[in-house]
């Protein structure tokens, strides 16, 4: 019996046909689209050198924006060959940005004309409803400080520059993020780039302390200076506290059922005599390059310390804080949160692949860490959840167009509701232990 020609050759099925993807429907563009209503405000000129381009801050924003979103896009030639192609020009109405236009752009640009966006997003953001509701009666945001370092090449002479490995002929430039990280919806409030000319990593913090807010932070925030800013502005602090650094307590607070519950061994406040009044030269105020105390004197208003069992690394955690109206666990549950901005450093390095810098200029590494603010913001208002690396997944899914904004939307749903499920089930464990003890004992 013969077969037909389309027995032979039989069609595939519609869902299983491969169709090719169009460039507009790469949907990550949508969310770099949410800023052209900014064009008018950011559309700043320069006197470029390279021709006859005109090119504008909101033309670099948006291509930055969109190499972002594609972890391919890392250099300066590649993210000219992003804007060179048609569809981004017409999905975004920029032009192409040739490479040495694009380096001039990095070193001219003034990224605090930025910051307005910035702020804008942060408002929009913070009305989302992601608050821990352990930290439910604190009116204030909660903000992790932090610092990290990227490397970069010998010859950048505004980083601050240090021998690598030991050896006296093999110099490593470095440059600091100073970063703030809002805990409550994982974006990024404030960060500043630094190099050589910057002090300590506390210190360099006093100018950007925000009022009304929590800090909090780990060791190498126990400055004095940076402490008394804190307080200076109506903010509070919550931060570990060194072995180093003397605390005289003189009034106990007694532990409630929550706060044994969540490992608070100690509750006590006191104030600070500062480290220049012990007898151990160990204690003794360390000096900077100008030959004075770093930090000055201790903060003089009465404050607490909060001393913590850490079950993970078996060690006790001695937490100072001038929060002196709320339960210790809650400082216990505040300073947990302080690991949210580790995981935000990780995050732009891995994920983000942040440790690659497109520019060598101190103000182009500014505008690319602005970016990064920017593109989480956007991703937070794009998927109604804090950015994760499951968002991250589904956008670059997306953008390859092996998925649909719909799955994205659905599968990011699907993976909250899993969290969600094993966080009950681990809470119903440990209730039914506690349980179990208390009958035990009785």
């Amino acid at each position: 019996m013969e077969l037909s020609e389309s027995q032979q050759h039989p069609q595939p099925r519609e869902s299983q046909q491969l169709r090719k993807i169009e460039p507009e429907e790469v949907h990550s563009l949508e969310i770099v689209r949410k800023i052209l209503p900014w064009r008018e405000q950011l559309a700043t000129g320069f006197g470029t050198a390279h021709g006859n381009a005109h090119l504008q801050l909101i033309d670099v924003l948006i291509v930055l924006l969109a190499a972002f979103y594609n972890p391919m896009v890392r250099s300066q030639r590649l993210v000219e060959a992003l804007s060179s192609q048609q569809w981004m020009r017409r999905q975004t109405g920029i032009e192409r940005i040739p490479r040495s236009t694009l380096s001039d752009a990095l070193a001219r640009f003034d990224p605090e004309q930025i910051k307005p966006l910035v702020k804008e997003l942060t408002a929009r953001v913070a009305a989302l409803d992601q608050r821990d509701p352990d930290l439910a009666c604190l009116t204030r945001q909660v903000i992790a400080a932090d610092g990290t370092y990227l490397n970069l090449a010998g010859e950048v002479l505004w980083a601050l520059q240090c021998r690598r490995g030991g050896l006296k002929d093999t110099v490593q430039a470095r440059a600091r993020l100073d970063l703030q990280l809002d805990v409550g919806s994982f974006s990024l409030v404030d960060g500043v780039v630094s190099g050589k000319s910057a002090s300590c990593e506390a210190a360099s913090f006093i100018g950007q302390i925000k009022p009304g807010v929590i800090y909090l932070a780990d060791r190498g925030f126990v400055h004095f200076g940076f402490l008394k800013a804190v307080l200076a502005k109506g903010s509070n602090f919550v931060v570990r506290l060194k072995k180093d650094v003397l605390f005289a307590a003189d009034m106990p607070r007694e532990l409630v059922g929550k706060d044994k519950e969540l490992s608070v061994i100690s509750d006590e406040t006191g104030h600070l005599p500062g480290p220049t009044q012990a007898r151990d030269k160990r204690h003794k105020a360390k000096r900077g390059r100008n030959g004075t105390k770093r930090g000055g004197e201790p903060p003089t208003q009465r404050l607490r310390r909060v001393t913590i069992y850490d079950p993970k690394n078996n060690c006790q955690v001695t937490l100072l804080t001038d929060l002196l109206d709320v339960p210790a666990w809650m400082i216990a549950v505040l300073y947990r949160k302080r690991w949210l901005i580790e995981l935000f450093l990780r995050f732009l390095k891995c994920t983000a692949a942040f440790d690659h810098m497109i520019s060598k200029n101190q103000k182009g590494m500014t505008l690319q860490l602005y970016v990064a603010m920017i593109a989480t913001l956007l991703l937070h208002l794009a998927t109604g959840q804090r950015v994760s690396k499951y968002s991250l997944f589904w956008l670059g899914s997306i953008a390859s167009g092996h998925a649909t904004w719909e799955e994205m939307q659905a599968g990011l749903a699907r993976i909250q509701r899993e969290k969600m499920l094993e966080k009950a089930r681990l809470s119903r464990k440990k209730l039914m232990a506690q349980g179990l003890q208390k009958s035990v004992s009785e």
